[in-house]
């Protein structure tokens, strides 16, 4: 063939650029070898392009460095996200609010968690009128920190002019990357149907959108529905763009503070608290005017006042059995696992079946925890008090037992005046 009489493609601007640097790369080898001078290589279009991924892969060793969460009150609140307070009528949780907020103004420690100084912004649109007696009682603690901001005029969530008044009034004080309370929910989305997954989501998108404009937490204060057992009032969405919840309850007197959410924070352990009513003086018709601080107690919290049913009682009496049989010498801590809790349940369990055992155990199980009288770790349970309420379970052998799980020399779980498990 001769190939003078072939047809040769003519080559284009790429194809020279490719055949140059293929060149310049191949005389570079040769130059390398012999010590001569690199010439430099043309840019073609088969060199290598950066990388313009979206996502970007990590290995383990990168995510260990990875700054971990940051505390605004240690394992409760962090110190960036959206958070809520939350929970029934007269249960003071607004006054919570407003003991919290003081404190993370002050930067000293709250209900003995280490707290980290911010500024704090609240708004108070419920029960404004009460706000200036309520800082009075605070004041006989002691000063109130200059950098906690109050704001007492109305503002509607759903209202983009009402947010960006209020990030813009934030920005002035200079209280950014701090704390912002809004109390109520309610009062700051009027007409909002809290059970529209539409309208729950605006009022979600309105917190991020003060979130983002001037950093730090902002925290809802909010009810809860009829049933205070199924939580907050409202879609489930709430609750889920939710980085920190704390849930207060009320029984009587009793009332009490727990932590519902908190991601990789503290567990559900209940806090005891009470209202102590402060003497502010007289109105100008000689009557007394009075408000209240918020001061931590040990003792019964609200949950753990209420009475046991016959079976919890049962489940209360086999876990103290477990765990008298599980104490090892000098061990402190009260608990056992839920496969020898369940042992001792079967035992006294007078269900027909072990089907009818198995969902008596379990609805019990829950129960012991919701109520605060035990709490959970993977598959062991414990008494939040530890020993020192329960003297008998040092004792250095469990022989003398009967099969209640007590002891004969001591009152049966949960009830008697000698000792008490509602601590």
């Amino acid at each position: 063939m001769n190939l003078d009489e072939i047809e040769w493609p003519e080559l284009g601007p790429e194809s020279h650029a490719m055949m140059a640097a293929a060149a310049a790369r191949q005389y570079n080898r040769i130059a390398n070898k012999l010590g001569a001078k690199p010439v430099d290589v043309p840019p073609s279009v088969f060199d290598p392009k950066p990388s313009l991924a979206r996502y970007r892969l990590r290995t383990a060793s990168e995510v260990i460095l990875t700054q971990p969460i940051r505390w605004r009150v240690k394992g409760i609140i962090p110190e960036k996200g959206i958070g809520a307070i939350y929970g029934p009528s007269g249960s003071a949780k607004t006054f919570l609010a407003l003991d919290m907020a003081i404190g993370i103004a002050q930067g000293a420690e709250w209900f003995g968690y280490r707290v980290r100084r911010c500024p704090v912004v609240y708004v108070c649109l419920e029960g404004e009128a009460g706000l200036s007696v309520r800082l009075g009682a605070y004041s006989t603690k002691g000063t109130i920190p200059r950098n906690i901001h109050f704001l007492d005029q109305p503002l509607n969530l759903l209202d983009s002019k009402d947010v960006v008044d209020l990030t813009t009034a934030i920005r002035g004080r200079e209280a950014t990357q701090g704390l912002v309370i809004i109390d109520t929910l309610n009062r700051a989305a009027p007409g909002l149907d809290e059970n529209s997954s539409v309208d729950m989501g605006k009022a979600i998108s309105a917190a991020k959108m003060i979130q983002q404009a001037v950093g730090g937490l902002v925290l809802l204060v909010h009810h809860t529905g009829k049933d205070a057992a199924k939580g907050m009032r409202g879609h489930s969405s709430l609750y889920a763009a939710l980085d920190a919840a704390i849930e207060v309850r009320r029984s009587g007197d009793l009332r009490e503070w727990s932590v519902a959410k908190a991601k990789d924070g503290a567990d559900g352990m209940a806090h005891a608290f009470r209202l102590d009513v402060v003497a502010l003086g007289v109105d100008e018709d000689g009557d007394p005017v009075t408000s209240c601080v918020i001061q931590a107690t040990t003792g019964a919290t609200a949950r753990q006042s209420k009475p046991l049913t016959a079976a919890q009682q049962i489940g209360m009496d086999t876990f103290m059995a477990a765990a008298f049989a599980n104490r090892s010498e000098g061990e402190r801590a009260v608990r056992a696992s839920i496969e020898q809790w369940r042992e001792e349940f079967y035992l006294r369990s007078t269900a027909d079946n072990p089907d009818s055992k198995r969902r008596a155990f379990n609805r019990v199980r829950a129960e012991m925890v919701e109520l605060g009288r035990l709490t959970v770790d993977g598959d062991f349970y414990r008494l939040p008090t530890g020993l020192q309420d329960f003297p008998w379970l040092q004792a250095k052998s469990g022989t003398d037992r009967d099969k209640s799980g007590t002891r004969p020399d001591c009152p049966a779980s949960g009830t008697g005046t000698d000792r008490d498990t509602t601590l």
